[in-house]
């Protein structure tokens, strides 16, 4: 069962719930995973430790907390996306282009996450519904399966190398990128490459 928050939000005025989640993030955003502590959200959000485990009665409630808030946001982001395309694939496309948009501060939330998910792996459980439900629609590829997979696998292994700061990129790198994992799903795509995307090691 997955790790839930007892404590429910009150309505009719903004959540302190989601007060400290900002706070959570922009935390780990300026500091760093190792910095997201009670103590360092005590200072953060000017509540008292008791108040923040009324909200989040352990550190593992917080985090997974902050792991739902993150895929509502991605999805929120893919869906925005979504209403721009058309087409067989358009939700695979938008998939990719919406996990290619990642910025500093998501991915910092990404190694947060990941850091708590090494010592308690229970807390990837929302994760892994919404993963079925990726490769379901994967799956449903006019391309193909395997080409949609091996599409989907580049941009995790993209953003992974983003996150631990190996990825040895520009800006006309990315773009260049993301057209052609999108070509991959989506042959409408245009992978026409602007002249500073020629001169990437994509042209």
């Amino acid at each position: 069962m997955s790790i839930q928050s007892k404590k429910k939000s009150r309505g009719g005025r903004p959540s302190k719930r989601d007060f400290i989640l900002e706070c959570a993030e922009r935390l780990v955003q300026k500091r760093g995973a190792a910095h997201l502590t009670f103590d360092a959200l005590t200072e953060a959000t000017g509540i008292s430790k008791g108040g923040l485990l009324y909200h989040f009665e352990s550190k593992d409630v917080l985090i997974q907390a902050m792991l739902t808030r993150y895929i509502a946001q991605r999805e929120a982001r893919r869906n925005e996306i979504l209403g721009e395309r058309t087409g067989p694939d358009a939700e695979i496309d938008a998939l990719i282009q919406a996990e290619l948009a990642h910025s500093g501060s998501s991915l910092a939330i990404d190694s947060a996450i990941l850091a708590a998910i090494a010592t308690n792996p229970s807390l990837l459980e929302p994760m892994r519904d919404k993963q079925l439900e990726l490769f379901r629609i994967l799956e449903s590829s006019s391309v193909g399966t395997a080409r949609a997979r091996v599409a989907w696998y580049a941009v995790m292994g993209h953003r992974l190398c983003k996150q631990f700061g190996i990825a040895n990129e520009c800006t006309q790198d990315d773009a260049a990128f993301e057209k052609l994992l999108r070509a991959l799903v989506n042959p409408a795509v245009d992978i026409s490459l602007t002249d500073d995307q020629e001169d990437s090691v994509f042209g």
